[in-house]
């Protein structure tokens, strides 16, 4: 592995599994107390080694000369522990990671997630190299969509974590299809690019003819529309993309966003990073963390183990994105250079397994870099 390009990465590389994680969470939380930090390093340790979020795995791969009955212990003083707060450890962790993605526009991607056994949660996340960093989750007091005061909370945490000079791009799909959050984003001076129905109608002015619409161009065909008007909504002026997509059966089906972009085939590019939200699932459970084995259903318990999900996935991605750089992707993929068969998050995730398979160093590496 290269060496970390972070300054406070660089001593604790050389560490054991444990000791990295420690020592990485211990310089960007100095006011939290030692106790909290180090069970949290252990359950890391866990997660990371056995690749799972099951009780049962994270204990046997805890760096403790215990039973497995005292391991499992550990875990639930996590769950359960007050002490541990994912609203004040996690932000400076990712705060400090983003920091290498300075000056750049970042786009974050608003989405509803339901997992299996899972609270119906709001995320927040931020798009990088074809996946996405959770910033924020908003457990959801209710069944079906979100606020719009809930998307509005959920957004101005996740900005308050970037760093500086950076253009903001926000996605979302239909379901928070919203003039009202759009008109938001806009007196922010924040991009949007808001999924809407396919078969929305736009005019050139709010009383004027409807243009063509997704379901009259070919199948083919991508529409662009300039400064028109929704009529379902009578929002705009506002640009607006459709085009002809696949659901999940394989059937074909109509796509549009609203966006203040220029409504052009780079802007139409720009806007498929919104799909890189739902690789997350995959990868935390059939290629990395098995989310549905954790067996919690209770939200502030599943919120302190999400806490431990997050830092994993933050630094497997990582480990993942040195390894690409440095010209060592075929050692765990085997994919073509232009259709990769593993992402970030399974290449640090095998990496990991190789180092320490060899006996090597286990760096812990919580900065994010473009």
């Amino acid at each position: 592995m290269p060496k970390p390009d972070h300054p406070q990465e660089r001593c604790h590389a050389h560490r054991p599994l444990y000791d990295s994680t420690s020592a990485a969470l211990a310089a960007r939380l100095p006011d939290a107390a030692p106790s909290p930090i180090e069970t949290l390093a252990r359950v890391l340790a866990g997660i990371a080694v056995s690749g799972s979020s099951a009780q049962g795995a994270m204990a046997r791969a805890m760096p403790l000369e215990t039973d497995q009955a005292s391991k499992k212990q550990r875990i639930r003083r996590l769950r359960d522990n007050p002490r541990i707060d994912p609203a004040i450890h996690f932000p400076p962790v990712v705060k400090d990671a983003l920091r290498g993605l300075t000056g750049q526009r970042v786009s974050l991607l608003l989405d509803r997630v339901v997992l299996s056994h899972g609270p119906n949660a709001l995320v927040v996340s931020a798009a990088f190299r074809r996946r996405s960093i959770p910033l924020v989750w908003l457990v959801l007091p209710h069944t079906g969509s979100s606020t719009l005061a809930e998307q509005q909370a959920g957004l101005q945490a996740a900005v308050a974590l970037r760093p500086d000079r950076v253009r903001v791009t926000v996605h979302a799909d239909s379901e928070v299809r919203s003039q009202a959050l759009y008109a938001w984003l806009r007196a922010r001076d924040w991009s949007a690019m808001l999924g809407i129905r396919g078969d929305t109608r736009s005019a050139g002015t709010p009383s004027g003819d409807p243009a063509p619409r997704a379901d009259r161009a070919p199948r083919a065909a991508v529409v662009y529309r300039n400064g028109g008007y929704l009529t379902d909504a009578h929002g705009g002026p506002v640009q607006v993309i459709a085009w002809w997509a696949k659901d999940d059966d394989g059937k074909p089906i109509r796509r549009a966003v609203m966006t203040n972009l220029p409504a052009t085939w780079r802007t139409y590019g720009h806007g498929r990073r919104r799909m890189w939200i739902e690789t997350i699932v995959r990868d935390w459970q059939s290629q990395g963390c098995d989310r549905d084995g954790c067996g919690v259903i209770d939200p502030e318990r599943f919120r302190r183990l999400w806490l431990a999900l997050r830092l994993v996935y933050l630094g497997m991605v990582r480990i993942g994105r040195d390894v690409v750089k440095t010209g060592w992707r075929r050692r765990g993929d085997d994919g073509p250079p232009h259709a990769w068969k593993y992402s970030l998050f399974p290449i640090g995730m095998g990496w990991l397994e190789q180092l320490i398979s060899r006996g090597k160093p286990l760096p812990v590496l919580f900065y994010l870099y473009g």
